[in-house]
Formats: C-alpha cells, sequence, structure tokens
C-alpha cells in the first residue's frame, strides 16, 4: 500500500522561541485512520497545519506522492481537506452553498458542476436541507459537518481534523463518528477524545512536547494506562 503522508525530520519552532516540533518522522498509509493524541501543547495542531502548507518547517513532507513546496503546495491544499477545530474559523461565507462552493469555484469548476459538488457534499454530511442557510443560525454540530462538506467538494483524498468532537453534546458526537465512519479518504484525527480515536481510528501516536512518543495499534496504547499517564492523558 502507497503511503499518503510521509514526514521526514520535521522540526518547527515558533516565533517566540517555542519547539513546537522536533524531529517528527511518520508515514500514513492510504486508507489509513491516524489518531494524534496528547496534552495540549503536545505539537498536534502544528503537525496538522503542515500537511497543507499553512506552516513551514525543517525536514520533508511528501503528500500522495508530491514533495511539498510552494510549487506543489496549491495541488496539495486540494486534496488535502483540513477542519479546525472551530467552524467558526472556517466558516466566513454568508450562505452554506457558498461556503460549500467555496473550494470548488476556486478550483475553477464550471457553474453546474459546483452545483453538483455542493449537493453531493451537503447530502453526504445530512446538511442537505440547509443549502440557503446562514452558517451563523446552525448549531455547533451542523456548523461542523458544513465545514466537513466544505473540504469534501474538492474530492479530498486526505481528511485532516482538528478535535472534531470538541463541544459536541454526546448525541451529536455519535452522528459524528457515524458520518465520519462512511468516509473511505485517508484520516488524520487530533483528539482528546480517547473513545473516538479507538471507534474510528486503526492507529494512534502519541505526542509530548513536539516528539511521538509511541505509535501502534489503539487498543495496545489505551491499555498501557501507566503510559498513558506519564504522558500526561
Amino acid at each position: 500500500m502507497d503511503a499518503a503522508i510521509e514526514i521526514s525530520g520535521l522540526s518547527f519552532r515558533y516565533p517566540d522561541g517555542t519547539l513546537a516540533l522536533d524531529d517528527i518522522n511518520l508515514s500514513v498509509e492510504a486508507g489509513e485512520r491516524l489518531a494524534l493524541i496528547g496534552p495540549n501543547g503536545a505539537g498536534k495542531s502544528t503537525l496538522m497545519l503542515h500537511l497543507n502548507g499553512l506552516l513551514h518547517g525543517s525536514g520533508s513532507i511528501c503528500v500522495l506522492g508530491m514533495p511539498l513546496s510552494e510549487s506543489t503546495v496549491k495541488a496539495i491544499r486540494r486534496r488535502v481537506g483540513l477542519v479546525f477545530q472551530n467552524p467558526d474559523d472556517q466558516l466566513f461565507m454568508p450562505t452554506v452553498f457558498d461556503e460549500v462552493a467555496f473550494a470548488a469555484v476556486n478550483a475553477g469548476h464550471p457553474e453546474v458542476e459546483v452545483r453538483r459538488r455542493v449537493s453531493e457534499s451537503l447530502e453526504a454530511v445530512g446538511m442537505g436541507w440547509a443549502e440557503h442557510k446562514s452558517p451563523t443560525d446552525l448549531s455547533l454540530g451542523q456548523k461542523k459537518r458544513v465545514a466537513i462538506a466544505s473540504v469534501l467538494v474538492t474530492d479530498n483524498e486526505v481528511l485532516v481534523l482538528d478535535e472534531p468532537s470538541a463541544g459536541l453534546d454526546p448525541r451529536g458526537r455519535r452522528e459524528l463518528i457515524a458520518l465520519l465512519d462512511g468516509f473511505p479518504c485517508t484520516m488524520i484525527i487530533a483528539t482528546h477524545d480517547l473513545d473516538l480515536a479507538s471507534q474510528l481510528c486503526t492507529r494512534m501516536a502519541v505526542m509530548a512536547e513536539g516528539r511521538i512518543l509511541r505509535d501502534g495499534p489503539p487498543v495496545e496504547i489505551l491499555a498501557d494506562e501507566s503510559f498513558l499517564r506519564d504522558a500526561g492523558l
């Protein structure tokens, strides 16, 4: 199986001097679901922001066979969908239709194709009824669904989600897990929700202080209580 993501020797330091990533080496196979877990400040979100070029550290990243660089970043962003923890950081258009259509329009699709893609993406997340609604009128769970639809609209092969279950009530969380479980694409999910990670993901990488401490099957990692305690989980 080919790797969807290959990260070698990735390090990143913020302008204030904080070392957020320290020599990260990680490979994610096509179709795999990887959970990134760790305490706040572990480097999970920073790592995710590197996967479509929003941040740039030292080392190398290869996405779907393409080395990430200035010349490839636009093509990679069309194939890697990033969903932020807070959908209000991502949703900015006046209607749900406009929000989901934005990426498809920017990709140069004709109007008929944009409408088809928007309709299919909204139906896939159960939000077809909200096409003409304002995102501000939606619940948190509904906003998260629209944010996911806005990256599905361009046929992303990799879906990167930052704390997708944060702030959801139990029903919304269950619905989100069921929704994500139906997608065949490669997924990388940063989360504190260990139950979600164990239900959705086939692999887990534990991070702390910008490094990967352990990488393996969720059932093995979650069974090691002393390790989880030492890792701040």
